[in-house]
Formats: structure tokens, C-alpha cells, sequence
């Protein structure tokens, strides 16, 4: 039984756990499998937290998916950041990404969930930490939306990942083929040949260098053309085009949309003018939400859709459109 509202869990996996909540909207239909989107908060925060500054599951009633908040825990992290600068949690079948993937495991034990349609998403910490559960775990998600984060592996010590936040990661080329390769073992369980990336980053962000944007986005435009030819030496063509926007008496934007060889949506980056670190169009002002830029959590859904299939049409979204 598909209980609707917040219920909590557990998930264990290499030698350790974390709890989690998931929000099961009231608009699934019990009888039908539906989406499922994994959402990682960011330093200092909780589930209930992030899905007040996300505003993630009002999306998901309008939208008929389930939302999988996990929780860090202070003994692992004294700020209850995810731990994605540690080589301990970089990879499959170790310490934090092991854990996140057998809570999705549990809840697809125990709800209808349409296993083909399993995406990962997160801010700051939790977006870093989004992008290399998405590379070691191909198998189960299906797409990647990331708020201020970081390319994969960006860091390997907690001083590095400083320096990433303040410069930049390392050359993305070589991150991209890192996850390639990190990605293998997800591979051999299911056959992928693309992964669909939404980025969202602020011009004012001072905690995380909005340079990190474009290398997320470098290092899966390489990550994604080995997917796509195994023998692929550089990356492969992409068509660019940018959208300039502006949110009614907000923040405006600019949408770089990235799409494939047969006009596929592939990438996206929204880069938003005035945005500090926080979420994209919160619902309210919030320490870590702002409700004067795009609706993140709307246009991350769309994404995720139209990456899934192209042929389906923005009119056709049941979301919050943004202004």
C-alpha cells in the first residue's frame, strides 16, 4: 500500500546507513508505476528542510512522482554535508553512494516505481554528491539535475574541495572519462548510451565559483560521448543554443539548452543573474531558497521528462511554468 504523505526509513549498505523520507504524493495512481526523483540537501540541513526550499513536492503532486530525501547524519559529517570530496564516497559499492542506492533499492521494495524513470538531484554538497551517484549508478538513474555543485570527483581531500568551491575543479576532459570509467560496472547491468544533466547556478553565488557550472557540463559532454562510442577520443558535437529569460520582478537568466546529433534534449545550464548560493525559485525567501529566480524544481521535472522522451511536448507538463 502506497501511503500517501511523509514516511521515514532506513537503508543499509558498506558497513554503514543513513536515514531517509519519502514523500508520496496523492496523485499516484497505486495501480500504475511512477517516477522516482532522489533529492540531496545541501550542508547543515534535513528532508523536511530541503523540501521546503525546494518545493520539490508540490511538483511531484502535480506531476505524479514519488520524492526520496535522504539524510546525512552528523557522526559522518559535522556540518551533514554529504561526503563527496572523500574517495571513501566516490565510488560503487562504498560508503555513501552504496547507501543512497540501496535506499532506492528499499523503496522500490516497497512502492510502484517505474524503474526506468529514477533520476538524482541536489544543491551544493548534495549536487556534488548527486553527480557521483548518477556516474557510479547508471543502472538505476536515469538523469542528473545539480544546484551549485561540482564535477565528478572534482576533489579528493577536504582542502581540495575547498579550492574547487573557490576556483574550480580539475580539467574536465579527464573527469569526464573518470566517470566513463566509473560508470562501467553499472554498464555491464544496463546498456546507457546517454545521461541527461540539468545544472543550475547563480552569477552571485560566493560559496561555490559559478565556474563549476560550465565543468559539470564539460565533463558530461565527455562522459557522454564515450557512452555514446566507446572509441570516442574528444567530445563529441553538441548543438548550443541560449535562451535569455527573465522572472517577472526576479532575477533573470540565461538557458543554454544542449541537444544530440538527432535534436535529443542532452544538457541543460541556467546560468541566473543575482542568484546567490540557494535554490532556484523557492516557494519563500529562504537562508537557501530564492523565490526571485526560475522555478528550479519545475524546469528540473520538465527536463527530466523531455529527456526521457523528446516527442513530449513542454504544453503537455502538468508543472509550474516559469514566468
Amino acid at each position: 500500500m502506497q501511503n500517501q504523505g511523509w514516511t521515514s526509513g532506513r537503508a543499509h549498505a558498506a558497513g554503514s546507513s543513513r536515514n531517509y523520507k519519502l514523500w508520496t504524493p496523492g496523485s499516484v495512481d497505486r495501480a500504475q508505476p511512477a517516477p522516482l526523483l532522489m533529492l540531496l540537501h545541501g550542508c547543515t540541513h534535513n528532508a523536511e528542510a530541503m523540501a521546503e526550499i525546494s518545493g520539490m513536492n508540490e511538483v511531484a503532486e502535480a506531476n505524479r512522482f514519488f520524492v526520496l530525501y535522504p539524510e546525512q547524519r552528523r557522526r559522518a559529517n559535522l556540518m551533514k554535508c554529504w561526503n563527496w570530496f572523500n574517495p571513501r564516497h566516490q565510488s560503487r559499492d562504498a560508503g555513501e553512494p552504496a547507501i543512497l542506492a540501496a535506499m532506492v533499492e528499499q523503496v522500490c521494495s516497497e512502492r510502484n516505481v517505474d524503474r526506468d524513470r529514477i533520476y538524482v538531484a541536489g544543491i551544493s554538497a548534495g549536487g556534488a554528491m548527486a553527480v557521483i551517484a548518477a556516474a557510479n549508478y547508471p543502472d538505476i538513474f536515469s538523469g542528473v539535475g545539480v544546484c551549485c555543485g561540482a564535477e565528478f570527483k572534482a576533489a579528493t581531500t577536504i582542502s581540495a574541495g575547498l579550492a574547487v568551491m573557490k576556483n574550480g575543479g580539475p580539467d574536465p576532459a579527464h573527469q569526464g572519462e573518470s566517470a566513463f570509467q566509473a560508470m562501467k560496472k553499472g554498464l555491464d547491468r544496463k546498456r546507457v548510451l546517454r545521461m541527461p544533466v540539468i545544472v543550475f547556478q547563480g552569477t552571485a553565488d560566493t560559496r561555490v565559483n559559478p565556474v563549476n557550472a560550465g565543468q559539470i557540463i564539460a565533463q558530461w559532454n565527455k562522459t557522454n560521448s564515450r557512452l555514446a562510442d566507446a572509441n570516442a577520443e574528444n567530445g563529441f558535437a553538441l548543438s548550443e543554443r541560449s535562451i535569455a529569460g527573465q522572472v517577472l520582478g526576479g532575477h533573470a537568466y540565461t538557458r543554454s539548452v544542449y541537444t544530440d546529433q538527432i535534436g535529443r534534449p542532452l544538457m541543460e545550464k541556467w546560468m541566473v543573474e543575482g542568484l546567490g548560493h540557494a535554490w532556484s525559485g523557492s516557494a519563500k525567501a529562504l537562508a537557501y531558497g530564492d523565490p526571485k529566480g526560475p522555478n528550479a524544481s519545475a524546469e528540473i521535472w520538465r527536463f527530466f521528462l523531455a529527456a526521457s522522451n523528446p516527442k513530449l511536448d513542454d504544453r503537455n507538463l502538468r508543472q509550474q511554468k516559469t514566468p
